[in-house]
């Protein structure tokens, strides 16, 4: 069986079993900054699994793309992959063990027809019930075995936090081992580690959570999450022990030979694991990328990095020095294009990418490989280099540790690897993002204890009459001022905060109370509204007039579709690469942050104003649709960065044909259509002026638009058209010649610069032919201390003249100039030998004077503190010149 015809099969077995399927969501998780990447099928199910959200359906399945940076340093061996496919049927609180435990082998044994006499289970060796069931479907007790968790039969979280609980592991049995011991013996199981034994499918019996504390609770419900490795699986169906020999990873493997010029061979270790090697890191460098995930020297991008410099490393042990990465990642979008077609949009931008970072690293890894060399000098003394430096060669200048030790050994060198892993790991968990929404999940959790579910009325209204059913108090909340209630409506026109747009304000009032509403927020089925009350009181059960302050919700309505036409801009004139990667939408101005890997040209900005202006001048109407994702999804349009899949998703639209001027009549084309929950305009005539206020680097590959629209736009064009007319005054020109004037300007600076450097230059000319004359002999040196009032650009030109003079010379100079005083040190060549170094003396002279300063043996320079203690510090140089010299 295929690959692509596995993966059909899995979900139609579940589909068929009342399970959802549910898209693979990216690899960069949704709101979880416990994650650096999407590490298994359930981490998008996180919020269901908790309790905080009502998943689509109680029944799923999917195939989830992962990546697990703790397989980096394996990728290479018969099994070990960085990128992977996990397919996976979660129940929430819905069915348990038994049907999970039943559905597994039947999928396997009666679809798959794999022989059930080479399956094996483990079970938490405390759950009796998952053992019995096994036993029940006729496994025999010596292929039921009781693991730890240690063992690996207990799973989670996948943070620091989270679901977690028991599970139970099916392997595959490939037969004995030749050369193995246990297996000579028939006591060989899975976790001996001999290569017999393949693990396929994990079934989680997700019970608990883990707290910040370490201590552990029950889940609202119980829940079950598998996961079932595509390629693993594959591995089995296609009787090939290595995964890189299943019919996709073959291909890649072959390209890496054409690459290469060498053969695929197993049994030729080294070679064989530089081609698996070449191979997986390309495909999770497309995956990768796809999904936002640019090259930087931090976080993800830092991983990413490692897997293109790990890549071309092995190129290298196989003699390939040209640039091979971006043919590899060719194949791998040819290769999963059939269940990507994203991939084809992104297509030359991955390729483009691809082939300048390996021009980069091989660049650098020359410097490297120099630098290395050096190491190996200053280390000569111990025949070890230091996990220190190894490390420092491998963090910043990205020579891989395997490169620095194979190097090392062919000096006769050691390594302290020792050392080298604890910079490691220091580096580890410095790459971690940082969990800081604990206190906002523990929040979350808080009010869908509350079971009390809120309907936004907002997109329609304005206003409403509402009913409160929860209310909190300052007391109850010591983060809430004395002055302040927490309350839930039984329905709202507030906008609470998401998407990347803040929330609404506006007013609150009943028979008894008056408040002020400053924040909204969602918590699962609740919208929480924070109020200030300004008069009288509130109470459970009292009915409220609710109303949304209009100007400020029409002024978040400009900049939100503002974004939106933005995004479709940037993807019109940079590329389909662009993705969101974040966004702000405030009532005075707009921020979009999207991956893009230099700053744009002027040209560029110029090009996305006008598009958005000339959507704007056509007074496009906008078109609200709720559907389900699937069918947005195919109408074309893009999911952002903020937003969860949902079984029916809310897509807003602004298509040319309900314009002026369309500019596709006939079609149904879209100039923005994308899946949001946010507030829009109705037309976009309403956006009224667009102005960009900067494009910023955020990032490596990610860049910062900040821009605003209607009031505030206008705001700040009249703002620069007046400061447009004060220059023109200023220059005493019409603002039409401001540019000609200025380039006037310039070029009479730039002759008056040149004639005040042909003149400084005169005088270090003059000055050094009179301090010549000043010159002390010390045997065959000449000795120069001076003190002047140049500055220190001019120290260096009269440096230059004066060792021009003389055969040997030691020159001291210091020059005093807007009171500040600068010293410069320089030796001849010939005084390098007699351990003269300039570096010394500048360190002797400000010991006295105070300050510092460093350089080279022939010339130092520092800056000096006391410039009244200058002349003592010469006296004390030129006793300790004279001594050595005259010796």
């Amino acid at each position: 069986m295929k690959v692509n015809e596995l993966r059909e099969a899995f979900i139609e077995y579940f589909q068929e079993r009342e399970h959802r399927p549910i898209p693979s969501a990216s690899l960069v998780p949704h709101g979880d900054p416990t994650l650096l990447f999407t590490t298994a099928g359930m981490v998008q199910f996180k919020p269901y699994f908790l309790g905080l959200e009502r998943p689509p359906a109680p029944r799923l399945t999917s195939i989830q793309r992962c990546f697990r940076t703790s397989d980096v340093e394996e990728v290479g061996d018969d099994d070990h992959l960085t990128f992977f496919e996990m397919l996976g049927n979660f129940s929430i609180g819905d069915y348990f063990k038994s049907e999970a435990i039943s559905w597994s082998w039947e999928f396997l044994t009666d679809v798959l027809e794999i022989p059930g006499d080479r399956l094996w289970a483990t079970v938490y060796v405390e759950d009796d019930e998952a053992y019995e069931l096994w036993s029940a479907i006729g496994l025999p007790d010596e292929r039921i075995l009781r693991y730890t968790a240690e063992q690996g039969n207990w799973w989670g979280p996948p943070g620091d936090t989270g679901p977690m609980g028991p599970c139970s592991e099916l392997h595959y049995d490939w037969g004995i081992n030749t050369g193995c011991e246990t297996c000579d013996v028939g006591s060989c199981h899975p976790d001996e580690g001999c290569g017999r034994f393949l693990e396929i499918w994990n079934l989680v019996f997700m019970q608990y959570e883990l707290l910040d504390d370490g201590s552990q609770r029950d889940l609202p419900a119980a829940n079950i999450d598998t996961g079932a490795g595509l390629e693993r699986l594959a591995s089995v169906l296609q009787a090939e022990k290595s995964v890189y020999m299943t019919d996709e990873l073959k291909m890649l493997i072959t390209q890496a030979e054409s690459i290469t010029g060498h053969e695929y061979d197993p049994a030729n270790y080294e070679t064989a694991f530089a081609l698996r090697a070449m191979s997986e890191h390309a495909r999770a460098f497309t995956f990768l990328v796809t999904d936002g995930v640019l090259p930087s020297n931090e976080g993800r991008g830092y991983v990413l990095r490692r897997l293109i410099r790990r890549a071309v490393y092995f190129s290298r042990k196989l003699d390939v020095h040209a640039n091979f990465f971006a043919k590899m990642v060719a194949t791998a979008i040819d290769i999963s294009l059939p269940n990507n077609p994203d991939l084809h949009d992104n297509r030359q931008f991955l390729l483009d990418l691809a082939d300048s970072e390996e021009s980069r690293f091989r660049a650098t890894l020359d410097r490297a490989l120099s630098l290395l060399e050096g190491v190996l000098e200053e280390s000569r003394a111990t025949g070890i280099i230091s996990g220190k430096d190894a490390f420092t060669l491998y963090d910043t200048h990205g020579l891989p540790p395997e490169l620095t030790r194979e190097v090392a050994l062919s000096h006769g060198f050691q390594v302290d690897l020792t050392e080298f892993e604890v910079e490691m790991e220091e580096q580890r968990e410095r790459s971690k993002n940082s969990s800081d929404n604990d206190q906002q999940t523990d929040v979350a959790k808080h009010y869908a204890a509350v079971g009390i579910a809120s309907e936004f009325v907002g997109y329609a209204d304005l206003t409403s009459s509402s009913t409160i059913r929860f209310i909190e108090t300052a007391s109850d909340r010591i983060e809430l001022a004395s002055d302040e209630i927490s309350v839930i409506f039984d329905q709202t026109p507030f906008y609470p905060e998401g998407g990347g747009q803040i929330s609404d304000t506006g007013t609150v009032s009943s028979e008894r109370g008056q408040g002020l509403v400053i924040d909204v927020q969602r918590f699962g089925e609740s919208i929480v509204h924070r109020i200030k009350v300004t008069s009288g009181h509130f109470a459970d059960s009292d009915s409220v007039d609710c109303e949304v302050d209009p100007a400020r919700r029409l002024n978040i309505s400009r900049n939100h579709t503002a974004t939106h036409l933005l995004h479709s801009a940037l993807r019109s004139v940079l590329g389909e690469h662009v993705r969101q990667a974040g966004s702000y939408v405030g009532p005075d101005y707009l921020r979009f942050d999207y991956t893009h890997p230099q700053a744009l040209a002027d040209d560029e900005l110029e090009a996305l104003t006008e598009i958005v202006s000339s959507k704007t001048r056509a007074n496009i109407t906008s078109a609200t649709l709720e559907l389900p994702y699937e069918e947005a999804i195919e109408r074309g349009a893009i999911a952002f960065f903020e937003d969860r899949y949902t079984a029916d998703v809310r897509m807003v639209e602004y298509c040319d044909t309900r314009g002026h001027a369309p500019e596709h009549e006939h079609s149904d084309h879209c100039y923005s259509r994308e899946l949001c929950g946010g507030t829009h305009l109705s037309s976009t005539g309403l956006l009224g002026d667009f102005l960009i206020l900067s494009d910023s680097s955020i990032g490596a590959g990610l860049r910062r638009i900040e821009a605003c629209t209607g009031d505030a736009a206008s705001i700040e064009l009249r703002g620069q058209l007046k400061t447009l007319r004060d220059v023109a005054h200023k220059l005493q020109t019409n603002y039409k010649d401001i540019l000609p004037r200025i380039e006037a300007l310039e070029g009479n600076i730039t002759a008056l610069e040149s004639e005040l450097k042909q003149h400084q230059s005169s005088s270090a000319e003059q000055l050094a032919q009179n301090l010549a004359e000043q010159a002390k002999r010390l045997g065959d040196t000449n000795l120069l201390l001076v003190e002047t009032t140049s500055t220190q650009s001019q120290l260096r030109e009269i440096s230059d003249e004066l060792q021009s003079e003389f055969d040997s010379l030691i020159l001291v100079l210091a020059g005093t100039s807007d009171q500040s005083t600068s010293l410069l040190v320089s030796v001849s060549e010939d005084l390098i030998s007699k351990e003269i170094d300039s570096r010394s003396l500048v360190a002797n002279i400000t010991d006295i004077t105070g300050g510092g300063g460093g350089g080279r043996p022939q010339l130092a320079q520092a800056g000096i503190k006391d410039s009244s203690r200058l002349r003592e510090a010469y006296a004390q140089v030129e006793g300790l010149l004279r001594a050595q010299l005259m010796d």
